[in-house]
Parts: structure tokens; C-alpha cells; sequence
């Protein structure tokens, strides 16, 4: 099944379409890239400066080998830049005493034999002296982790794939993906192309491209905010690494990157369904802003409590908040990677590489078949 030397099209050069287009290129294969905003847009999953790595799961043990195998493929990739794309920094969750995702975490660790710690309340109190630790708290460190820079990684990818021989076309919406009897066709506004096969990558745009990806992604919006420090010097990457909380408060957030600020992520249940990726409400209600600031006061208390900014973004979820990799069902044709569920872009490089397994052989070496695009999945979660 092997089509080395065939033409492929990657339809949407995000996070997972940038690294597809690159290890594409790095095989030698002709691809194109479309991506129907500027390259490292804010309007997707992979804006907002920094996004957390971390080796450990707290979904699915069989996740952290790509996590692995990823921090090797982040350190390549950026030995074609002068770019620093991720910095580790250390890394900790905090929650509850037998959270789900805290048992998670250790077990993937412990069974991958990775380096951590597990810490009860006293231990992380001096710590971690940026988080106020109740009694009932325990954690588990991750000296691996750190962040990435999202809108840079992307950049570097694409133009390293640009630099190896691949087509790249910014601003160009791709309106149909139709399999033909001769290939694959490719139709923008400009006109139409055929490849032999094509990855398909539009992050939280799925449902318009992806063969059954209505009733298995759906578009939700995340708000991340960037607070005042009180002492930046609390928050330094030399000093603070990220972080997570979890159990009653879900809460992410990162050291200070421009010895100002600090940014927290935070939902309160699911995160809301976006009904109309082209008018997306990207203001924040009062309401949902107050619940911020007291979580904020409680758990971060040498933050201001009232954000200085704040970005919207859309990302696509899937049901049980893993990915779909691997061919599409219907059409061996179609490589599908989608529905990364605000978790995938540490796994970025590594599912790049996947889809181009896909691609030129129809098939990979690693054990994914857990991420089949056509298995079953539960009923989706609606709106909160």
C-alpha cells in the first residue's frame, strides 16, 4: 500500500497539520498545505503563547510512550530554528486525594517508570508556596514537563516543511474534500486539485470536512486569562513551573513569561459548544469572570484576581476526549486527525508523524488503534 513519491494534500496546518506537513516533507513526499487563515492564527486551538507538556497522562495510560516519543520530536524540531519551542520547567497537579486524574497520572508514570514524585499536603505546601494547598490535597510532580510555545512551533514547522519542498497555502479555504475515481479532489474558491491521498486536519472546522466528524467533534470555546502577578519573581520558569489543578477546580496555568503576568486557564464543566465557527462569541460574561476571580483569590493568592487579558479560542472535543487518528472508515484515501480535546498539542509532532505513517503506507507502527477514527465512543456532552 506503500505510495512513497505521491502527491498529498494536509487541509488545515494547526497544530497537528503543521508537523504532518513537516514529517511529510522530511520523507520526501510533494505535499501541499492549506490553512484557511494566516499560518499561526489565533481563531484555533493553537493560540494563546504557551501550552503545557507533560509526559504523564491523566486519561490514558497508552498516551504517555507518544508523549515520549514527542519531547524527542520537539527537541528536533528545533534545531531548525533559533526559536525556543519548549522549556522544562517542572511541572506539578494538585487535587484531592484520589481524583481520577490525579490516580491517572501517577500510574502512568509509575508504569512508563518516568521520573515523579508523589507529595501529600505538607510536602507541597513548601513546594509550591504560588498555590494554596488545603489539607485534603495531594500531588504528583513531573520534572519532564513544561511548556511550548504554540504559535512558534507551528510557524517553525511549516517553514521547515517549506524549506524541504512543500507547497504551502495560506488563506485559502478548502470547501470540499471529494474521493474520485483518479484521487482525492481538493476544492477551494480558486479551483479544484487532486492528490492521491489527503490528511485532514481542521481541528475544530472537523464537521465540515471530516466524513462523520459532526456527531463526534464538537466545537467548543476556551478562555484563557493573564493576571498580574503580586511578586513576578514567585513566578519565574527559573522558580514556578506549570501547573494543574483538578477535582473540585479545574484550573492550568504556566510561570510567567514576560516577567509581568501569569496565565490560568480555568473551566467550570464542559466547556461551551460553539454553534457557528463563523460567529464565534468571543466576549466573557460577567458571571463567568466573578467565578474566575474568587477561584483565583482562593487557590492563587499572589495573583490579582481580575485579569488584565483574556482570549477566546475554539478547539475540537471529542466524546471521551481522546483524538481520532488513523484512516477514515469509508475512504483509506483520507487520513483523519481531529478532536485533540485541549490536550494534543504536546503530542503534536509524534501525531504529525502518524498521519504521514497513514499517509504513504496506510498504516503505523505505533500501537494507536485505541484512536481509530470509527470506534466507539459515548454520547456526546452538551453545552454548559
Amino acid at each position: 500500500m506503500s505510495t512513497s513519491g505521491a502527491d498529498v494534500a494536509v487541509i488545515g496546518l494547526g497544530a497537528i497539520g503543521s508537523m504532518a506537513l513537516w514529517r511529510l516533507a522530511e520523507r520526501g513526499l510533494a505535499v501541499h498545505g492549506y490553512e484557511r487563515f494566516g499560518i499561526a492564527h489565533d481563531r484555533g486551538a493553537s493560540a494563546g503563547q504557551t501550552r503545557r507538556f507533560s509526559v504523564q497522562s491523566q486519561r490514558d495510560p497508552r498516551v504517555t510512550p507518544l508523549a515520549v516519543e514527542a519531547l524527542r520530536m520537539w527537541r528536533e524540531l528545533e534545531q531548525h530554528t533559533e526559536r525556543e519551542l519548549l522549556r522544562q520547567t517542572g511541572g506539578v497537579i494538585i487535587g484531592p486525594e484520589g481524583t481520577p486524574e490525579i490516580l491517572r497520572a501517577s500510574a502512568s508514570a509509575k508504569g512508563h517508570a518516568l521520573p515523579h514524585e508523589a507529595l501529600d499536603a505538607a510536602a507541597l505546601r513548601p513546594r509550591f508556596p504560588q498555590h494554596v494547598v488545603r489539607d485534603s490535597d495531594v500531588g504528583v510532580t513531573d520534572p519532564l514537563a513544561g511548556y511550548l510555545r504554540p504559535e512558534a512551533s507551528v510557524a517553525t514547522a511549516v517553514e521547515r516543511a517549506a524549506a524541504l519542498g512543500a507547497t504551502v497555502r495560506p488563506y485559502t479555504e478548502v470547501v470540499a474534500v471529494e474521493p474520485r475515481a483518479t484521487g482525492v479532489a481538493v476544492v477551494t474558491r480558486a479551483g479544484v486539485q487532486t492528490y492521491d491521498r489527503v490528511v485532514l486536519a481542521p481541528g475544530p472546522w472537523a464537521g465540515e470536512l471530516v466524513p462523520g466528524a459532526r456527531l463526534r467533534v464538537v466545537p467548543r470555546r476556551i478562555v484563557q486569562a493573564w493576571y498580574l502577578a503580586r511578586r513576578p519573581r514567585d513566578h519565574h520558569p527559573d522558580v514556578c513551573g506549570v501547573f494543574e489543578r483538578v477535582g473540585d477546580i479545574q484550573a492550568y496555568g504556566f510561570p510567567t513569561l514576560d516577567g509581568v503576568t501569569v496565565k490560568v486557564g480555568m473551566k467550570f464543566g464542559t466547556h461551551p459548544e460553539v454553534p457557528d465557527l463563523a460567529h464565534v462569541d468571543r466576549s466573557v460574561d460577567l458571571a463567568f469572570a466573578s467565578r474566575v476571580a474568587d477561584a483565583v483569590r482562593e487557590f492563587f493568592p499572589g495573583l490579582h484576581p481580575d485579569p488584565v487579558s483574556l482570549q477566546t479560542g475554539v478547539e475540537g472535543f471529542s466524546p471521551d476526549g481522546l483524538p481520532l487518528l488513523g484512516l477514515a472508515p469509508s475512504e483509506p484515501r483520507l487520513v483523519v486527525s481531529c478532536g485533540f480535546s485541549g490536550s494534543g498539542f504536546k503530542l503534536a509532532p509524534v501525531m504529525g508523524q502518524i498521519a504521514a505513517d497513514f499517509a504513504i503506507d496506510g498504516s503505523t507502527d505505533r500501537g494507536v488503534s485505541f484512536l481509530a477514527p470509527d470506534r466507539h465512543l459515548p454520547a456526546r456532552s452538551r453545552s454548559s
